[in-house]
């Protein structure tokens, strides 16, 4: 099963009103945006100061310019936006986000002050998330999963991911 496969049984397809996936497609904005994905994957993987891990291609592909959004009150995990050039541009004008942190690339966001980042940096290589304005303190980073696919495929993971989100912390179990 592939990676967006997996998403899709992980988020019941969509289907309820509460849960929705949506691309960088918009009929005023990006009416070509289909069309311009794979340009604008170029222009990531082009800028990007580290590598960037195929799983991570795969979603941006599909999800690449929109997210993910699950507001169910048993929700799987935060919502989780996938940014084009332009928007790690502009993140990156205001924080300076690649000065402050060269071994990483910001991704999204929740569509609020949470930033989501991919580090590549030896041990501490995996997806991280932190508030927008904190991005350039470590000590406020929490890592939430190794892989863009663990992130999607783990309970534990997106267990963690939740209590990081709701709390800033990891309360040892769901939350709820």
């Amino acid at each position: 099963m592939s990676l967006i496969e997996q998403i899709n049984v992980l988020f019941d397809n969509f289907q309820e009103e509460a849960c929705s996936a949506w691309d960088g497609y918009s009929p005023h904005w990006r009416p070509n945006w289909k069309n311009e994905v794979e340009t604008e994957w170029n222009l990531i993987q082009e800028n990007s100061p580290i590598p960037l891990p195929e799983d991570y291609r795969e979603i941006f592909f599909h999800f690449g310019g929109g997210g993910i959004e699950d507001r169910r009150p048993n929700k799987v995990m935060p919502a989780m936006t996938f940014w084009a050039w332009e928007d790690i541009e502009d993140f990156d004008a205001t924080v300076d986000f690649f000065e402050n942190c060269p071994n990483a690339l910001p991704f999204g966001d929740d569509i609020g002050d949470m930033c989501y980042f991919y580090i590549c940096d030896g041990e501490n290589t995996g997806i991280y998330m932190a508030e927008k304005s904190l991005t350039w303190d470590k000590e406020y980073w929490h890592k939430i999963a190794e892989t863009f696919t663990e992130l999607f495929t783990s309970t534990e993971v997106q267990r963690l991911f939740r209590n990081f989100y709701n709390y800033g912390y990891d309360k040892g179990t769901d939350g709820r």
